[in-house]
């Protein structure tokens, strides 16, 4: 039986994005066990499956002595259990997992790079601090993953690992996203004390200065005299929400911006929402953007690697840059006035679907250890 251990940084990664990835290794015969940073429970769903979780004390600081620790308990975890194929997300994660090939050189690594600290455009100090690291690391890395076309070049490119893969994301199951009816959206746009005549924006992004929640605050200043019925929805929670909730208040925006917390009813929002937005500094592949093209609603998103991706013409919605509020503002408006803000879902989404996704890691692991016989298992979705 292959082994397999999955690192992230917190075990939230692996709730929100990897149990489909997970369970397909599962159904495919595969022992499969996770290391991380326990900051919310391991899915339930994994336990029940006999998926163990390691606690690993990773810092957020690439040279953090925290994770000085951290590697410690890693190669302890596999002294102990002798994993064959070691699957790592998220930066911190992925340079401590991948050390490992020197203590444990016949050690298999899989990187699945969810947007490079370096990019097109972005900061010197980015790409004097991360490109080397990654360089580096990538001498120790069997096959690297990348989930945005620019992400892909760099490594293909520059990085060189053994193989590098191009996916459309970590996948989105689209089973989750229905059209709610005329009465569902009423009674939830009741419950949320909207009136059937607001023009909804909708937000979900973790509260954090990468998120950029400013530029969205800096557009609704000026047009909250002009359209009193655009209200914008927040959906997240994070370090910056009270900060945020200040400049609201100082902006004179209570009326205009509610901030949700984290919410679990996505569907629902974004059927409720007319358009969504998404004001990023930095993105790998935004998933957010991906849930309002499955429920058929125009985006606004700032110019930049992965958003680009997505929003990859009109009929998906319009790209903005990053710092331009006027803009932005001018882009609601357009909507707003023109009334142009839903499409029909087309099969560009199916690229997007966990089902295709997971059968594309399933071919990747089989390209990679040739001698892993596969079924089509989709029983666990």
């Amino acid at each position: 039986m292959k082994k397999v251990l999955y690192v992230t940084t917190v075990s939230r990664t692996i709730n929100a994005f990897l149990v489909p990835h997970i369970e397909m290794l599962l159904a495919n015969g595969y022992k499969v066990d996770c290391a991380c940073s326990i900051d919310k429970p391991l899915d339930k769903k994994l336990q029940a499956k006999g998926v163990r979780v390691f606690e690993v004390p990773f810092s957020r600081n690439p040279l953090g002595l925290g994770n000085i620790k951290a590697f410690n308990k890693l190669i302890d975890i596999q002294s102990i259990n002798e994993y064959d194929v070691i699957h790592v997300h998220t930066p911190i994660a992925g340079i401590y997992g991948r050390l490992l090939r020197f203590k444990f050189p016949r050690l298999k690594t899989i990187y699945t790079a969810h947007g490079y600290h370096f990019l097109k455009g972005g900061s010197k100090l980015g790409w004097m601090l991360y490109y080397p690291i990654e360089k580096f690391m990538a001498s120790l890395t069997n096959v690297t993953i990348n989930i945005n076309k620019e992400d892909y070049e760099i490594t293909k490119n520059k990085l060189n690992p053994e193989k590098c893969y191009l996916m459309s994301g970590v996948g989105l199951d689209l089973n989750k996203y229905k059209k709610l009816s005329d009465e569902e959206i009423e009674n939830k746009k009741e419950e949320l004390d909207l009136k059937e005549e607001d023009f909804v924006v909708l937000n979900i992004a973790e509260v954090n200065k990468n998120k950029n929640h400013i530029q969205l605050i800096k557009a609704m200043e000026l047009l909250k005299d002009r359209y009193h019925n655009i209200k914008v929805l927040c959906v997240g929670d994070g370090k910056l929400l009270e900060h945020i909730k200040k400049e609201i208040s100082k902006s004179g925006l209570e009326e205009n911006i509610k901030l949700l917390g984290y919410r679990e009813d996505i569907n629902e929002l974004i059927n409720v929402s007319d358009i969504g937005i998404l004001m990023s500094h930095r993105e790998g592949l935004p998933r957010n953007l991906m849930e309002f093209m499955a429920c058929g609603r125009k985006v606004i998103a700032t110019n930049i690697r992965g958003c680009r991706d997505v929003v990859c013409n009109e009929s998906v919605g319009s790209l903005v840059e990053v710092g331009d509020y006027i803009n932005t503002a001018k882009e609601i408006e357009k909507y707003y006035i023109l009334n142009d803000r839903s499409f029909e879902v087309s099969e560009e989404i199916n690229k997007y679907n966990v089902r295709n996704i997971v059968s594309e890691i399933k071919d990747i692991y089989g390209e990679v250890y040739g001698d892993i016989s596969y079924e089509k298992i989709f029983s666990y979705m």
